[in-house]
């Protein structure tokens, strides 16, 4: 039994592992067509996308997009987790429930909302609101995260520091903060690559001076497809594999200290 479940995990492994490997292959054909290289391998379609300025524009605006909302998301993140964690006010669950409530709200709908909203106070087609909508859609990866990293620490150093004479804001900075920046971290991380990948929301927001990477990508394929497509996939990859070894490497430091 346990063999038959080892060959099945293997098999999914492999399922979902193969077209990642396929389209990285792909992009060192020599070809115009999308063929897997088996004799020659070339570097021309990276050579053409670091060429394509718009390619490059658009990384540079996920790059920043991506960092910005992370920052201001772990920022507020924390601050949630630590009032519903902390301070257990009456409707905690309520409080918790609104921040998650993204996770539940289908990305067409929230994008069609978030169009009208943006539209009624004059900030469609700006940096501002594809910030604000990105911030809305990481905040609860980041709110969960802290929340349990702010669960596995205890209040009792807040308490010591208090008792000698520190104020709670001093108690926080000094104290709590340090003992969660791994999971700040963490969070920051994780809500980066969602906003870098997120596609679907920015459609609805994203005028011609803001074009997300995942939204270049999804225009450049309206009109023509090469192994430039398979190019910029393969350099998402690494960023996205890159990021998943630092989380993974987070993850058992903590657990090694514990």
């Amino acid at each position: 039994m346990r063999r038959l479940l080892t060959g099945f995990n293997l098999l999914m492994i492999a399922y979902v592992v193969a077209p990642i490997v396929l389209v990285v292959w792909m992009s060192f054909t020599p070809s115009m067509r999308f063929e897997v290289p088996l004799g020659a391998f070339s570097l021309r379609w990276y050579r053409e996308l670091f060429s394509y300025d718009a390619f490059i524009d658009s990384a540079i605006l996920s790059l920043r997009l991506g960092l910005v909302a992370a920052l201001v998301a772990t920022a507020v993140g924390f601050l949630a987790a630590y009032g519903v964690v902390r301070g257990r006010p009456p409707g905690s669950g309520a409080l918790v429930a609104l921040f998650t409530a993204p996770l539940i709200v289908p990305a067409v709908v929230y994008g069609i909302a978030v169009l009208q909203f943006t539209n009624l106070v004059g900030l469609y087609g700006s940096f501002t609101a594809l910030l604000l909508a990105h911030v809305v859609i990481v905040l609860p990866f980041a709110m969960r995260t802290l929340q349990a990293t702010l669960e596995g620490h205890g209040p009792e150093l807040e308490w010591a520091a208090m008792s000698l004479g520190a104020r709670r804001r001093h108690a926080v900075l000094l104290v709590t903060v340090p003992l969660c920046l791994r999971g700040m971290v963490s969070a920051f991380l994780f809500c980066f690559l969602i906003s870098f990948s997120e596609v679907t929301v920015t459609l609805f927001m994203t005028g011609p001076a803001h074009q997300t990477l995942p939204v270049r990508i999804f225009n450049y394929v309206s009109d023509r497809i090469d192994p430039t497509m398979a190019a910029v996939s393969s350099l998402i990859v690494l960023v996205s594999v890159a990021l998943v070894l630092v989380l993974n490497r987070l993850g058992a430091l903590g657990n090694l200290r514990k």
